[in-house]
């Protein structure tokens, strides 16, 4: 007869007991565990609860493994699978590190060398303006060095003329003189010719003192465009050596240019190369990576074996629990069957 008032800690308290003896958690044991007591119509929803509740020792018990072993496996598994994912997260990180990093001395690499492409464009500009400046500047020289010229040619002739209109002016005295010579002779002949030739002599006496006269003022005019001349040729002297001095520095500004030029050259040159060994780091980084990756892929193998010797192990299990059931039956028939021999004898 079945006890009434059969409690779900009894029930607990059987499977247990049934756990702890590595036997099949079922109806039949269970009830025998609690002393044979119980219908099974009732202990067998408490058991469907307590199964639901406790399936690893279920599973556990059903395999015909102790518990300790199959939490022991599955610890280990568990274990590798994180340190598994550890080790790939620490590589993943490091390798997302590395590559921004890279991406970054790249990056400012590159603002660099613009920078500097940009500096050398702009000096070869600057240059290039400077030798207009100087082609201008010589070519202002040239025009000025020909204007001078022409001023020193024009200067010349005016000394030329200068020098004819004294030999005239010597000539017209020497005339003067003689002409005076001619009326003092003629004054101690006759009065009446001395008169005539007075009154000739003074005409062309008056007519010559007017050509004198303006031959004179002729070459005061002379003398003062000269002087202007003259001083023309003073300014455009001083500036002549006022283009000479602008030249000679921009000579100077042109040869500190082009030393710059070379200098951003050498360092555009120094950034290639920084950016060629950078480039190779990031070689020498995915070259990591791939080990890595390698490393990954031989964790994730060895995972899969484990995962592989475990379900074996389970498959083993459920073998071997399988045959222990048929030995079970075997031996209940076998002692049924003694049973009847003994019954009939």
């Amino acid at each position: 007869m079945a006890r009434a008032g059969i409690l779900y800690s009894d029930v607990v308290r059987a499977a247990s007991l049934l756990v702890e003896q590595g036997k099949s958690i079922t109806v039949d044991n269970v009830r025998e565990a609690m002393g044979g007591t119980g219908s099974k119509s009732t202990i067998a929803p408490m058991l469907k609860h307590w199964k639901l509740e406790h399936q690893e020792q279920v599973e556990a018990s059903t395999a015909g493994l102790p518990a300790t072993l199959i939490q022991a496996v599955k610890a280990v598994y568990d274990h590798l699978q994180a340190e598994a994912g550890q080790q790939i997260e620490l590589a993943q990180q490091r390798h997302r590190d590395e590559l921004q990093a890279m991406h970054k001395q790249g990056q400012l690499l590159l603002d660099e060398k613009t920078a500097l492409a940009r500096r050398s464009d702009a000096l070869a500009a600057e240059v290039k303006n400077a030798d207009q400046a100087i082609a201008k500047f010589q070519s202002e020289k040239q025009v000025m060095s020909v204007s001078l010229a022409t001023l020193e040619s024009d200067r010349s002739g005016l000394q030329l003329r200068l020098a004819d209109r004294s030999a005239e002016v010597a000539a017209l005295n020497q005339q003067l003189t003689l002409a005076r010579a001619q009326f003092d002779h003629y004054q101690e002949a006759t009065a009446a010719q001395r008169t005539e030739e007075k009154q000739a002599y003074e005409h062309r006496t008056a007519r010559l003192e007017l050509d004198l006269a303006a031959s004179h003022q002729r070459l005061l005019g002379q003398q003062s465009t000269l002087a202007v001349q003259e001083t023309q040729i003073s300014h455009l002297n001083a500036e002549n050596d006022r283009l000479q001095e602008l030249n000679s520095t921009i000579n100077d500004e042109v040869v500190l240019l082009r030393s710059e030029r070379d200098v951003l050259a050498h360092e555009l040159k120094v950034m290639s190369s920084t950016c060629k060994i950078a480039t190779e780091r990031e070689a020498s980084s995915q070259h990591t990576l791939a080990a890595n990756e390698q490393l990954l892929a031989v964790r994730t193998r060895e995972t899969y074996l484990l995962s592989e010797q475990l379900t074996k192990s389970e498959l083993l299990s459920e073998r071997l629990n399988q045959e222990k059931i048929e030995l079970l039956q075997r031996c209940a028939t076998l002692e049924a069957t003694g049973k009847g021999i003994g019954t009939s004898q």
